[in-house]
């Protein structure tokens, strides 16, 4: 059975390395390349590579520090608490745990230190408005929609579709009426 899985985990872990080339060449986005590499480090410990797993897990972790990003941190530590399990390193295990659940902590103040800022408060509310104002135009928008418009999408990519899922309400008068095709 693992012989099964195998090839096909071969290749989604040559898929991903390509992916985590081209984020850190084309995207220079760090911490998506700290998850990539989480990524990679979880699949090759489900290979049972785990010397690579290794690597490729402190790698993202010593990234995910520079970077700050605590979330990826708390990951990262959970994969690498999987991995000393794996191979029975208990040490280990009992010393990455133990600093994971200081990384939660750390996260959940920072959480509510967070939300109880006035800067947090303020920009809640800011979003609150914009999106109260982007839901006025919108709605605005719906009702200056022309139903001469051809909004058949699946039709108009040669996807057919039944006539009853033609039916549409006539915005403007509130009337039902089947659409030609």
């Amino acid at each position: 059975m693992a012989s099964y899985f195998e090839p096909s985990c071969n290749h989604s872990l040559n898929r991903l390395a390509k992916g985590l080339q081209l984020t850190h060449n084309h995207l220079g986005n760090l911490q998506l390349v700290a998850q990539y590499l989480t990524i990679l480090g979880s699949l090759a410990l489900a290979l049972h590579d785990t010397v690579q797993a290794r690597e490729i897990l402190r790698s993202s972790l010593t990234l995910a520090k520079k970077l700050y990003d605590i979330p990826t941190q708390i990951w990262v530590l959970s994969v690498l608490t999987t991995l000393y399990q794996e191979l029975g390193e208990k040490g280990n295990e009992m010393e990455n745990a133990e600093y994971q659940c200081k990384k939660a902590d750390d996260l959940q103040r920072r959480l509510v230190d967070a939300h109880s800022s006035i800067h947090h408060i303020e920009l809640i509310d800011k979003v609150r408005l914009e999106i109260q104002q982007l839901k006025g135009v919108d709605i605005k928008r719906a009702g200056s929609i022309s139903l001469g418009v051809d909004l058949d999408i699946p039709g108009s990519i040669g996807v057919s579709v039944s006539t009853s899922s033609l039916k549409l309400m006539d915005i403007d008068s509130g009337r039902r009426g089947k659409r030609k095709i």
